[in-house]
């Protein structure tokens, strides 16, 4: 069941009585009360580990969210909706009807909320007067609380309206006529349910298996050199595990024809490569073997597509000229080598338009639509033999030898020479025509 942690002002925790039953069918909920906002940058941080995600005052997360990037864990904002605050207005009208809106203090409502659609509504004469602080701090209760009776004692106002149960007392001590706004139980129970929707979205997601193949670079198992093969597995399957430990993830290491396979989860996949960008595993292994490893990672919702996916990520880094991490998903596309100038993100399927091209071109499906990412990634399609090998991961008599089929074929043109040295040759600076003059000719569908 999802854990949900809530961080929420002291003062307000009556208004969540029913709530926590409400909800026991979905998710399991911590109450985690605070008197002041770094009280809960704390309770966050201590709680981190034992919560699904988080679910935060409006304060709390505008405090947290300027002292952080971005949260460690899934993090959602329990609002006061519009509906809810507008029916709170009528309410108020109607009760108050010879009241001047203009002479009521909102101090929940900014340009951060977009004044929870307000101003859209009022004329600008009958706009109620809001909150000015641009900065949440740990002192925005007695910032706000001075503005709510400065703007009492200087008569500019008649009501107040205040989100901050932590003011309430003293709103009522100085005689200010006051309204303390929380969403209702109903409107409570709803985001509840909708966080948890999400969560478990990203916990569905999460569970993808990934398997990960580890290869010795030019390895040789011939009978002669079995037993520094063997030396090499070992130091390899060593490594892994100190890799594992180091980082916290969970490996579970096994042979398999001739290599190494990892079994994990997309999650941990996540961690160790921040976000598919890079791949931590293959730095730690540079710089603790004496040989180079191939990489290649595999995503599925079963045990045999994650394999199948990762013995083909696998062949991309065997086949690639330098020793890099693939990664191929459960959606077929495919992320490579990581961490290099030379990454590029492409799909592996083969749609009818790349079969086609392929057969006019004589050239593998595979190389088109590396090629099209080439093209899409450095938005430019111009290259000399050199340039688009680099970007394919191949030598540059391949590129050149792809150029010039290209080029007989109609889908490329040599635009110019030029010359990088005082001697040899010039080289060919090629235009490929698939984004422009052929677009219609070659037109691949996205």
């Amino acid at each position: 069941m999802i854990r949900l942690g809530v961080l929420i002002a002291q003062h307000s925790l009556k208004e969540m009585e029913s709530v926590p039953g409400r909800l026991l069918e979905c998710c399991e909920i911590v109450m985690l009360p605070y008197q002041r906002l770094h009280e809960a940058q704390e309770l966050y941080e201590n709680n981190q580990h034992s919560v699904d995600g988080f679910v935060l005052t409006e304060l709390a997360y505008l405090y947290l969210t300027a002292k952080w990037e971005s949260f460690p864990v899934p993090s959602y904002m329990l609002q006061i909706t519009e509906e809810e605050l507008f029916k709170k207005l009528f309410q108020i009208s109607l009760n108050h009807r010879n009241l001047d809106f203009s002479r009521v203090y909102i101090d929940f409502i900014s340009d951060h909320n977009n004044y929870l659609g307000v101003k859209n509504t009022l004329d600008e004469k009958d706009m109620p007067i809001t909150v000015s602080l641009t900065e949440v701090t740990d002192q925005i209760y007695e910032e706000v609380l001075n503005e709510h009776i400065k703007l009492w004692e200087d008569g500019k106002i008649d009501l107040s309206l205040t989100r901050m149960s932590n003011i309430v007392d003293d709103l009522t001590l100085h005689g200010i006529p006051h309204l303390f706004l929380f969403p209702s139980p109903d409107s409570v129970v709803q985001q509840f349910e909708q966080f948890v929707s999400e969560l478990a979205a990203i916990h569905l997601a999460e569970s993808r298996i990934a398997i990960g193949h580890v290869a010795i670079v030019n390895a040789d198992i011939s009978k002669q050199n079995i037993n520094e093969w063997e030396l090499q597995q070992m130091l390899l399957h060593k490594s892994l595990l100190e890799f594992s430990s180091e980082q916290k993830v969970p490996f579970f290491i096994q042979k398999s024809n001739g290599l190494l396979e990892i079994i994990s989860s997309y999650k941990d996949l996540m961690l160790f490569t921040n976000n598919l960008s890079q791949c931590l595993l293959m730095s730690y292994l540079d710089k603790t073997l004496p040989f180079s490893a191939n990489i290649g990672w595999g995503l599925g919702n079963t045990m045999y597509n994650a394999r199948t996916n990762a013995q083909s990520a696998n062949n991309l880094s065997i086949s690639s000229q330098t020793p890099g991490t693939y990664i191929v998903t459960d959606e077929d596309q495919v992320i490579g080598p990581l961490g290099e100038e030379n990454c590029l993100e492409y799909q592996n399927g083969i749609n009818e338009n790349i079969q086609r091209i392929s057969e006019e071109m004589d050239i593998s499906t595979l190389q088109l639509q590396k090629i099209f990412a080439v093209i899409a990634k450095t938005r430019k399609n111009e290259f000399t033999a050199e340039e688009l090998a680099y970007q394919l991961g191949v030598t540059a008599r391949s590129a050149n030898r792809i150029l010039n089929r290209l080029e007989e074929k109609g889908a490329a043109t040599i635009l110019y020479k030029k010359q990088e040295k005082l001697r040899g040759r010039p080289k060919k600076v090629y235009r490929i025509l698939f984004a422009n003059e052929s677009e219609e000719k070659f037109k691949v569908d996205e």
